[in-house]
């Protein structure tokens, strides 16, 4: 029997959300985000740094200019950006471990460069480890420069796997992106997000579903 080779979505499933928090931080600094922000998928510059198509200090730069905002720091941009990402809580972290006993895991995510070095430096350190602990391979939008649902970020997973899209299991709280997935070959599970996805794995983290 094939190997099943996990891919965790990130933003909801592994990482809590709080997009009223982000809306108010960054209110507080006078930039409106709300038309941007979305639950999946970001929108304007928001989306351009989740592509990779600016860096940090063009989008600080443009979050300035469309709000006419000339004196507001990077630094504060970044930690209102920064307060869209919550917590990834220990039992969220136990389970991946015990998970990675079994099978390779891997995380495939709409993110940006300011998102994945907080998780890396904050979310992902646990007990004496870190993110390479917990993955095996990392695909992120900004470094493809493409974004979930579109098939080609599908198809670069599989090549860069190199095993064949059946064998690959992918658990997003989106609808639409597990369809995504399930077009390009992979077996694919809406995870509910915050902790509702747990319950798919036994307490040694096999999967209890049938596929």
């Amino acid at each position: 029997m094939a190997q099943l080779h996990l891919l965790f979505d990130f933003g909801g499933v592994l990482v809590d959300l709080d997009r009223a928090r982000c809306v108010q931080a960054f209110e507080r600094l006078g930039f409106d985000v709300q038309h941007m922000l979305g639950t999946y998928k970001q929108g304007g510059v928001l989306q351009q740094l989740e592509r990779g198509e600016t860096d940090v200090a063009g989008f600080c730069r443009e979050m300035r200019r469309a709000a006419g905002s000339h004196h507001t720091p990077d630094a504060d941009i970044v930690a209102a950006w920064e307060s869209y990402l919550t917590e990834v809580p220990a039992e969220r972290l136990d389970v991946l471990l015990k998970i990675r006993r079994h099978y390779p895991v891997s995380v495939l995510s709409n993110t940006n460069v300011i998102h994945w070095q907080q998780a890396c430096q904050q979310f992902f350190r646990y007990k004496g480890l870190g993110i390479d602990d917990f993955f095996d391979h990392k695909f992120l939008s900004y470094e493809m420069g493409v974004e979930k649902p579109d098939p080609a970020i599908f198809h670069a997973v599989v090549a860069k796997m190199q095993v064949p899209a059946e064998d690959i299991l992918f658990l997003d709280d989106s609808a639409e992106n597990c369809e995504a997935a399930r077009r390009c070959g992979m077996k694919a599970v809406v995870a509910p997000a915050h902790s509702g996805w747990l319950p798919l794995f036994d307490d040694d983290g096999r999967l209890t579903m049938a596929l």
